[in-house]
């Protein structure tokens, strides 16, 4: 059964007292776990959103999408290891992203200058037509999302954030 159920506190002769909440470990201690685990949610809720519009729109999947703003921003293109240590993930997981991408059009790969074991990955120009009609929309539902919260909150959101990753960084 749920422990959450309001108990009235005494109170001197007359006096009304609010309604008190049991204690629970999770009221004030470990607030560091409980902000992780909300930063982690909102994160997950976000991207679940934007995988569903651009599957539904573009279909396409967000890890895609990703690949090809990650390469958007290196005209020079990247090697595979460069596009896995951008993206956080493992080569194995960039492969497959990559023969998908290339099979679509929106890539292609060229053998490295300097390296001719390496191939560099780069934007087809139907890939960067396409990759501006994606990015141009999902600008447009982050802002939608993000947006249902006031300018002020949105203000300190993003302060209390930078502050907190630059506090990371130092821990990385």
């Amino acid at each position: 059964m749920d422990a959450t159920v309001k108990r009235k506190a005494r109170s001197p002769k007359g006096a009304r007292m609010q309604p008190v909440e049991p204690g629970h470990e999770s009221d004030g201690a470990h607030l560091e776990l409980r902000i992780w685990l909300r930063l982690l949610s909102c994160s997950t809720r976000i991207e679940k959103a934007l995988n569903a519009r651009l599957r539904k729109e573009f279909n396409t999947t967000l890890a895609r999408f990703d690949l090809l703003a990650q390469l958007a921003r290196k005209p020079a293109g990247a090697t595979m290891s460069e596009v896995s240590e951008l993206l956080m993930v493992s080569n194995g997981a960039i492969t497959a992203l990559v023969q998908k991408l290339e099979a679509d059009g929106f890539i292609h790969r060229e053998v490295d200058s300097e390296d001719r074991r390496t191939f560099r990955l780069r934007l087809s120009q139907e890939g960067a037509k396409e990759f501006g009609r994606m990015a141009r929309r999902h600008e447009e539902w982050v802002i939608a999302l993000i947006g249902e919260l006031s300018p002020v909150a949105q203000s300190d959101l993003l302060q209390h954030l930078t502050l907190l990753k630059r506090r990371l960084d130092k821990h990385a």
